[in-house]
């Protein structure tokens, strides 16, 4: 477990090795980290702000 505070709500976490950023914060523990809130929280808004929607992208080209 690695004891981190996510760089937008700065509320501490502890992120364990299921955690996708886990390896990164283990990599580089001066690495900002977000947690699952914010990160939905940005999602949603980007997705209302843009109309855009992570589902409507053709599942070939974004791994161009």
């Amino acid at each position: 477990m690695i004891r981190t505070n996510c760089f937008f709500c700065k509320k501490e976490f502890e992120v364990g090795a299921s955690d996708p950023q886990y390896k990164k914060l283990r990599a580089n523990p001066k690495a900002s980290y977000v947690c699952k809130h914010c990160n939905d929280s940005m999602q949603k808004d980007a997705q209302q702000t843009t109309g855009l929607n992570p589902d409507m992208i053709d599942s070939h080209t974004k791994y161009l």
